[in-house]
Formats: structure tokens, C-alpha cells, sequence
């Protein structure tokens, strides 16, 4: 696209905030998101991730450039999108270390006027034996554990793991430290590869299995709609 048309679309865009004229831009610009996101790596999150963020820090390009400021779209929107992947980067090894950081040890004290009872004391007891069917539960919830681990990123699986225990997107975005957006691509992404998992295979997990584990997950703190839409 010659450089004075495309510095007219984007004024344009700025006016109008026209969605189809800014998809249009973004796609004409999209190698440079390709181009900077290649070298990088985010902890928890799938280089398709990575390239959401970088598509972001494209569309803030395109709405505070100003062409009178004498610099190069491509140079600004190089550097908002540099920035904005830098930015999800940092922010993923916050969450990656804050996960230790806010570890409790099972060996704590429960109570604390009690430091003889620990917080595995009160998970485990000796005299009581399983039955046979809370085995069969527990196997099916580590099958179904092990086989999401599998097909799911740890980013999308965290995602999905905390929408299950019922936190909104805001607070599943605070958490993670990813916008909004990026924690709907990332479920959808869950839904797209659980489908097509127990579509052509059932040995490990199937729709029964996926369920209990998601109540076991949530807790009865999602409602059973959602829970259907999940092994739908």
C-alpha cells in the first residue's frame, strides 16, 4: 500500500473508528507483529498469545498516531508493539513466580492456637479406607487431569482451570495479568481442542468423565449451563 493512502486510512480510521477499516489496516500490518513476536516467549501462554498481545499494541498505534510528529508509522507502531508484547512478557513472569510466592505448605499449622494440626492432617486420615467408587472418581478426574494438561497450553489450561472455579474475566485477567480478550481466545481455544478430542477419542476421558472433573473443579460455583457448554 503506498505510504501516503495508508497515512490517509489511518486519519481516516481515527475519525470514524470504522471496525472494517481498522481490521483492513491491521491485516495490512500484520507482518510487523509476525516479524517482532518471532524472537519472544511468554511463560503460561501459546505463541498465538503472544501475537494477540502484539496485534493490540497495533491497534494503539493506529489510533495515537500522528503523522505531524515527522516519525514512520511503521516505526510507531513497531515500538507500541515491541512495547505492549514486553509488557504481557513481564507480566506473565509476575504470575509464573507469584504462584510460589503465594504457595501454602501443607505442614502449616491450621490453627493457630493448635500447632499440632496441619493443613494435611485435615486431608488425610488413616482410619478411613476409600471406597471402591471414590476410586474409580479419582482415577477418571487424574485421566481427565493428565489428558487437558496434554492437549491444553499451561496458559489456556490455567484459563480454564479458573473459569471453572468461577472467576469472571476480569478477575481471571487480574490473575494471570492478560486483558480480557486474551482469556476469551484462550477458552475458546480450550473448547476447540477438548471438541476435537472427544470427537475421536473416548479411551481417556469422555463427556462423563469431563464433567465430573469439571464439578469436582468448580465446586458448585459454576452453573451446570456453563458446565454443559464445556462438553458440548
Amino acid at each position: 500500500m503506498d505510504t501516503n493512502k495508508a497515512i490517509d486510512l489511518i486519519l481516516e480510521y481515527q475519525k470514524t473508528g470504522d471496525p472494517q477499516l481498522g481490521s483492513k489496516l491491521v491485516a495490512e500490518y500484520d507482518y510487523l507483529v509476525t516479524n517482532i513476536c518471532r524472537p519472544l516467549y511468554m511463560n503460561w501462554a501459546e505463541h498465538d498469545d503472544l501475537l494477540q498481545e502484539g496485534r493490540i499494541g497495533l491497534y494503539k498505534a493506529l489510533k495515537d498516531y500522528q503523522a505531524d510528529r515527522g516519525v514512520s508509522f511503521v516505526s510507531f507502531a513497531s515500538r507500541c508493539i515491541r512495547c505492549e508484547c514486553i509488557s504481557a512478557i513481564n507480566k506473565a513472569n509476575r504470575y509464573k513466580h507469584a504462584i510460589l510466592n503465594q504457595a501454602l505448605s501443607l505442614n502449616a499449622s491450621v490453627f493457630e492456637d493448635n500447632e499440632k494440626t496441619s493443613w494435611i492432617d485435615t486431608l488425610i486420615d488413616p482410619n478411613t479406607q476409600p471406597l471402591s467408587h471414590d476410586l474409580i472418581l479419582q482415577e477418571e478426574y487424574e485421566s481427565c487431569r493428565k489428558v487437558l494438561s496434554q492437549i491444553l497450553s499451561p496458559y489456556a489450561y490455567a484459563v480454564f482451570i479458573a473459569r471453572l472455579r468461577g472467576g469472571s474475566y476480569d478477575r481471571i485477567s487480574q490473575q494471570l495479568g492478560h486483558d480480557s480478550k486474551s482469556i476469551d481466545n484462550a477458552l475458546q481455544r480450550c473448547r476447540q481442542r477438548i471438541s476435537t478430542y472427544l470427537a475421536g477419542n473416548d479411551d481417556e476421558m469422555d463427556s462423563d468423565a469431563l464433567r465430573h472433573f469439571c464439578q469436582v473443579v468448580a465446586d458448585n460455583m459454576m452453573p451446570s449451563t456453563e458446565l454443559s457448554q464445556m462438553v458440548s
